[in-house]
């Protein structure tokens, strides 16, 4: 009973020490609305860091788990108030969408990829929509541009999708539900179902100057609560908007003990 006894406390020991060493993001807490489960993590706890984000989502019909949702026409991500995405830190791929849709991630400067991850969904019949033409899981490459988060989808070609940084520090992601997405981003039909999509951008940074700057860098302080709020929000085609909020932990500056006199 002694060794029992003993082993037990041993296991517990380990595996506290082990949770010392899992990432930051692994405490993040999802959010989840009608048609979606979202969570987004950071790498980093502390105030005006250096991170890499984290996101994993994924989407089904409104109170039904089990039936894929609409077709996905927009996504925006509203971070933090006082976070800070710097586009001049990685380098920068210039190349036109013709140009992408052909040579993906290989016609960008090997410094302007961010991260990568995969998508997940389902393409009906086009028109009658009355089957599933396929069910795809693609791969997936985050490059860096002037104020703008670009996606590649690895498919017979490339998906181009250029998420815009805003000055609020939002980035919005127009999504298009066909394939190829035609100039104008409008689909004559909608056929592309979107059902799960991850991605991981490491923490980018880069010394100038004697002065390490960072492509993402969270807030300057971190809330009372202690935790920061992404919110996410999605458009759908039949009308719907669903707001999706997620926390990112965060540490607060200790409290130093006054002295008595």
């Amino acid at each position: 009973m002694r060794h029992r006894v003993m082993r037990v406390a041993l296991l517990a020991q380990l595996l506290w020490g082990l949770s010392a060493l899992w990432p930051a993001g692994a405490a993040a807490i999802p959010g989840a609305g009608p048609r979606e489960t979202v969570d987004q993590t950071f790498t980093a706890t502390r105030p005006n860091s250096p991170t890499g984000i984290g996101y994993t989502a994924s989407f089904h019909a409104a109170g039904n788990p089990n039936a894929p949702p609409p077709y996905m026409r927009r996504m925006v991500f509203y971070p933090p108030p006082g976070m800070r995405y710097d586009t001049s830190v990685p380098a920068r791929c210039t190349a036109p969408d013709v140009v992408l849709e052909v040579r993906g991630p290989d016609a960008c400067p090997a410094g302007s990829r961010l991260g990568g991850g995969t998508i997940e969904g389902l393409i009906m019949m086009p028109v009658a929509h009355s089957f599933v033409f396929d069910h795809y899981k693609h791969t997936v490459d985050v490059v860096n541009n002037t104020n703008q988060q670009i996606v590649l989808i690895k498919a017979e070609g490339y998906a181009v999708v250029r998420g815009q940084i805003r000055p609020d520090g939002s980035i919005d992601f127009p999504l298009a539900a066909c394939f190829p997405a035609p100039p104008t981003g409008d689909c004559v039909d909608d056929y592309v179902i979107l059902l799960k999509s991850t991605s991981l951008l490491s923490p980018y940074t880069r010394t100038s100057a004697g002065r390490v700057r960072s492509y993402a860098t969270t807030p300057a302080k971190c809330p009372a609560r202690g935790y920061w709020r992404t919110t996410v929000r999605f458009w759908w085609t039949n009308g719907s908007i669903d707001s999706v909020a997620t926390k990112e932990p965060c540490r607060r500056p200790r409290k130093t003990a006054r002295r008595k006199h």
